[in-house]
């Protein structure tokens, strides 16, 4: 069994399911995963961290609010101007080295932190190394990838946003040059960073085949279910939807007992989701839970009439996003409705997986509800007859051997 350092900014329990799940099935091929992380407070992928070897770090956390804020203050300047973050995981992930017997580095991030210390750690000691980008910063439209607020000023928001960019951006392409290998997420995230590093390759998102398949249910109420955030309104834009559902209502063909828009989220997109149905004149026909643990997910989009993705044109919102809720949306075979429709990355998944539609009218959402609620009302649930073949590469288990590949061929080098 050779083992793997995987030097991540997060890993479940909290978010980041797509290292979670590799280090679910690397065992299965021969590779043991030891994971260094951020210690982050949610609670989502339980599951995903039992009976891991898993250091975590905590930088900010306390149960004491006011001193969580003076952590989080000190750690942001401390990282800004000295890079406190990556040498603080570096020193840890050394004492690992030290005591295992490590074949490889693998580094996850969704902006920087922590493939800087990885790329030293992998120098410190003739290892080789793989980063993992998730996400990127071009990938957000106005900075939004801070999403912390520095200020009541915009204007001051803007520009200490500008200066985080610029340095996240200029650290990232240096170290990007020094990888063995990069894996990333889009053919957008692909062709962005291959002008930093040649050896890019696109190891999408995808599904957990033993938690997500085709299962059919009947249910009382039809249901238009959406799990996860909405980070901001010029990313995910529900807009079209609740358009066509006022218009719906007006004309008596929805009834508010038996048709549902559920939305299992944080706080913040209650707000928006509050705010933007009320806007529409729609609220009547809105649910909005707390989100939920994975292992409930499932269950939930078995049960759905309509799995709903939000984005916006790539243009103006959002870049090359192949959110995982995508990918477990198609291994459970329900309709897709995305709102609203990208033109891009997702829009032709959509097509060739033949797993429903990406909107860009009040009149095509309208008729594939009404579609959807048809074929609901005649059987008791919606099914979605993809295309099996196409959507099976996405299966977490033989992404797992696309790591290995990766891993082995560096090994032989």
């Amino acid at each position: 069994m050779k083992n793997v350092l995987i030097i991540c900014d997060t890993f479940p329990p909290a978010f980041a399911p797509r290292m979670g799940y590799l280090c679910k099935y690397l065992p299965e091929y021969g590779w043991n995963p030891i994971i260094i992380t951020e210690k982050q407070p949610h609670n989502i992928y339980p599951e995903l961290a039992e009976d891991r070897s898993i250091t975590y770090i905590n930088y900010y956390q306390s149960t004491n609010k006011f001193i969580q804020q003076l952590k989080y203050t000190f750690v942001f300047l401390a990282d800004f101007f000295f890079d406190y973050k990556n040498i603080a995981i570096k020193r840890t992930a050394q004492k690992i080295i030290e005591k295992q017997k490590i074949s490889l580095i693998l580094s996850s991030t969704y902006r920087v932190f922590p493939v800087k210390a990885a790329c030293q750690l992998s120098k410190k000691n003739s290892l080789p190394i793989v980063m993992d980008l998730r996400d990127i910063v071009e990938q957000f439209p106005k900075n939004e990838h801070v999403s912390k607020q520095f200020s009541h000023s915009k204007w001051l928001n803007r520009i200490i946003s500008s200066l985080i960019t610029r340095k996240l951006l200029r650290q990232r392409n240096v170290v990007l040059k020094k990888a063995d290998y990069v894996t990333t997420v889009s053919e957008f995230h692909v062709r962005t960073l291959k002008k930093y590093n040649e050896h890019v390759t696109l190891i999408y998102n995808g599904y957990d085949p033993e938690l997500f398949f085709p299962k059919r249910i009947q249910s009382p109420v039809f249901t238009i279910v959406y799990t996860g955030r909405i980070l901001s309104l010029e990313m995910e834009d529900p807009s079209l939807l609740f358009q066509a559902v006022s218009s719906l209502s007006k004309k008596g063909v929805l009834n508010s007992q038996d048709f549902r828009i559920q939305f299992y989220t944080d706080e913040k997109t209650k707000r928006i989701i509050q705010g933007l149905s009320e806007k529409y004149g729609v609220e009547i026909f809105v649910d909005c839970y707390d989100m939920v643990q994975s292992s409930f997910v499932p269950g939930i989009l078995h049960n759905s009439s309509i799995l709903l993705l939000l984005t916006n044109k790539a243009e103006t919102g959002s870049r090359g996003i192949m959110t995982t809720k995508f990918f477990e949306y198609l291994a459970v075979e329900k309709p897709i409705l995305c709102v609203r429709n990208d033109e891009d990355c997702l829009q032709e998944h959509i097509i060739k997986s033949q797993s429903g539609i990406s909107a860009d009218t009040v009149e095509q959402v309208e008729n594939y509800i009404m579609e959807k609620y048809t074929e609901w009302k005649e059987n008791g649930y919606t099914h979605q007859q993809t295309n099996k073949t196409f959507v099976e590469q996405f299966s977490r288990k033989i992404q797992a051997k696309e790591y290995i590949s990766i891993f082995e061929s560096l090994l032989q080098q």
